[in-house]
């Protein structure tokens, strides 16, 4: 049963003093205080503590969980959808993108809700200002078909002269593989004959990145 209309809100006091993950969940959740939380934590322990898993999985339908209905699922995901728009809004207000980490902290969020690989492009102007953010193709749980002539007719219809792509690995490997190198490579290449660069090109896993530009892989130097 579904009773997320007759939740009482929490004071942000209330919600400051939230320390658990178990506490934080039930509180995006809707659940009222004090409820919720034992079958969270061992839905926590169940996912080895990964609060990205242990929450994402909670929107899934499959499912069932005691107190877990779908508005309290559609309250989960606005909380999520908004943290990555609120963080895509400081992207955009932040100046310059100077340093892979600013780029990490919005697609941590942005990512969030993929289960799937997802190939995003930021698109930045002479300055390096963000012009868009684009998610420009999706695949499966490890690979996606990448086409470096669409992010290039992107780019041209932006008006972008830099271009900084991402890419998830919802397996959790870090480690860019053997074909991201190569697709990096043929990117670069296909940017450079239109007079725009590559700067980077990051995968993303919950909780960490790689930065192919810093670790200076791909003919990144």
């Amino acid at each position: 049963m579904d009773t997320a209309s007759n939740v009482t809100a929490l004071s942000g006091a209330e919600l400051d003093s939230l320390g658990t993950d178990a506490d934080l969940l039930a509180a995006a959740l809707g659940s009222p205080p004090g409820t919720s939380l034992v079958w969270l934590a061992d839905h926590l322990r169940r996912h080895r503590g990964s609060l990205h898993r242990a929450t994402t999985s909670l929107l899934d339908e499959q499912v069932t969980l005691p107190g877990l209905g779908p508005r309290r699922r559609r309250r989960l995901r606005a909380a999520l959808l908004l943290a990555a728009r609120m963080s895509e809004q400081q992207l955009f207000m932040g100046g310059a993108l100077e340093h892979p980490s600013s780029c990490h902290r919005y697609l941590q969020h942005h990512y969030r809700l993929q289960n799937r690989e997802v190939f995003t492009c930021l698109f930045l102007n002479s300055r390096h200002e963000l012009l868009a953010c684009r998610d420009m193709f999706f695949g499966t749980l490890d690979s996606a078909v990448i086409y470096p002539r669409e992010v290039v007719a992107t780019a041209l219809r932006l008006g972008a002269s830099a271009v900084i792509a991402a890419h998830n690995h919802p397996s959790g490997t870090l480690e860019p593989s053997a074909a991201d190198l190569q697709l990096t490579e043929r990117l670069r290449s296909a940017l450079a004959l239109l007079d725009m660069r590559l700067l980077d090109h990051l995968v993303i896993v919950q909780g960490d990145y790689v930065s192919m530009a810093s670790e200076g892989l791909a003919g990144f130097i």
